[in-house]
């Protein structure tokens, strides 16, 4: 039996009127892509796994009545299991497209459309398979550039700097052990306009960051006026500066989820070894207002028994039913080492000060602390170990025994 279609003059000339118009058809598609051309899309990505042995303590409130389900915040003398558990955790992996394209002969647009996928078991917290991080489109020219959209915080992005391709939180993304486990900040708002200055004078770069709250303007009640509903109602600025083994800077947050920050990094480098410095001090924007930005990036749920504050170290701390803190100094020290060949190790100590807002309790007083060995097998891939531990003590009204949350963990980190 044959396959071969018996050739023809009719059938030839249909084929030759289908692949003109197929051929048409493409070109007018690319003079109309000419743009996507012009900057094809980089498909990119990372996955970053860690497998955690966790032993996570929270206070043992009492019900607020014999056999309530619901319970105190105050006047508790021991500590309970908040989660003791093996849990494989995807913290910080993710998947984007970006790229960009000559405009004119001056102006290039650049883009990015990034989403957070959760690896370990497909959906992130809010259910999805994919959550936003940093979306956004802008014009990048000799003046420096522009952004429009979801973006991280300058401060935020104050401890890598552009320079040194260098990231002062060690353990980013670790649970337990990212700056963001011990101070606020690590904000990535929505309806950002963000100015980026050009490299100046060798090493100095400069961020500014409008932010809409896109409040209504319509008073709600006497804590809700509605009144963040001007052009930047939060802003984020950043100035840093770093040359070839070093680099300063200071950012500063102004009603950045109802957080006024300033922030100071510093990082050297000394033959094999890196130190780097992070201090923060930190307030409510209005009296009516509360810290925000608290984390762990624990991603397993805790215990549903008894009183639920969430799994931040200093959640229980503030003698409420939530995260109720007016102030917060902190500070985060930190040094790796090149011992030799592709292995890396790290270590890190960080404390913080946070007031409660209710005048009535005293701070609560956080210590973690975090060790870490690193094997790269390129500057693309590496495995690795850490422990990290949090204790925090506060007021003896709120308890008389301080919380110990603590990790064990091996993980890897690629990215493509």
């Amino acid at each position: 039996m044959s396959f071969q279609t018996p050739w023809s003059v009719v059938r030839s000339h249909v084929a030759r009127k289908i692949f003109q118009r197929n051929a048409l058809t493409a070109a007018v598609g690319i003079a109309l892509s000419a743009n996507a051309f012009a900057g094809f899309p980089t498909l990119y990505g990372k996955i970053h796994l860690t497998a955690n042995q966790y032993d996570l303590e929270k206070i043992n409130f009492d019900p607020t009545a014999a056999g309530a389900t619901t319970y105190k915040h105050v006047g508790a003398t021991g500590v309970t299991t908040e989660l003791d558990t093996f849990a494989l955790e995807s913290t910080g992996s993710r998947l984007g497209i970006q790229g960009d394209f000559d405009a004119s002969s001056s102006v290039t647009v650049f883009y990015r459309l990034e989403y957070g996928v959760d690896v370990d078991n497909g959906t992130n917290s809010n259910g999805r398979e994919l959550s936003q991080r940093n979306i956004f489109g802008g014009l990048r020219g000799d003046w420096g550039s522009i952004l429009v959209g979801k973006n991280d915080t300058p401060l935020k992005t104050l401890q890598t700097n552009t320079v040194l391709r260098t990231d002062v939180d060690r353990f980013n993304d670790s649970p337990l052990g990212d700056i963001g486990t011990y101070i606020v900040g690590e904000n990535r708002p929505d309806n950002v306009i963000q100015y980026t200055s050009p490299i100046w004078f060798g090493g100095l770069e400069v961020n500014l960051a409008a932010i809409q709250a896109e409040e209504t303007g319509v008073p709600v009640s006497a804590t809700n006026q509605q009144d963040d509903n001007d052009f930047a109602s939060g802003k984020s600025v950043s100035v840093t500066y770093g040359k070839a083994k070093w680099f300063v800077g200071v950012g500063y947050d102004n009603n950045v989820v109802t957080t006024d920050a300033l922030r100071a990094v510093g990082e050297v480098t000394l033959g094999a070894v890196k130190l780097g410095a992070i201090y923060q001090t930190a307030e409510r924007h209005e009296d009516v207002d509360s810290l925000g930005g608290l984390s762990t990036f624990v991603g397993s749920n805790g215990t549903t028994l008894g009183a639920q504050n969430g799994l931040n170290p200093l959640s229980e701390w503030d003698g409420a039913s939530g995260n109720a803190f007016k102030e917060q100094d902190g500070y985060v020290l930190n040094a790796q080492w090149k011992i030799a060949g592709p292995w890396l190790a790290k270590i890190q100590y960080a404390s913080s000060t946070t007031t409660p807002t209710n005048a009535l309790y005293a701070d609560a007083e956080l210590e973690g602390i975090a060790v870490g060995l690193d094997y790269n097998f390129n500057a693309g891939t590496r495995v690795f170990g850490y422990f990290a531990s949090v204790e925090v003590d506060g007021d003896d009204k709120i308890s008389t025994k301080a919380t110990t949350d603590s990790t064990a963990a091996l993980g890897f980190d690629f990215r493509f």
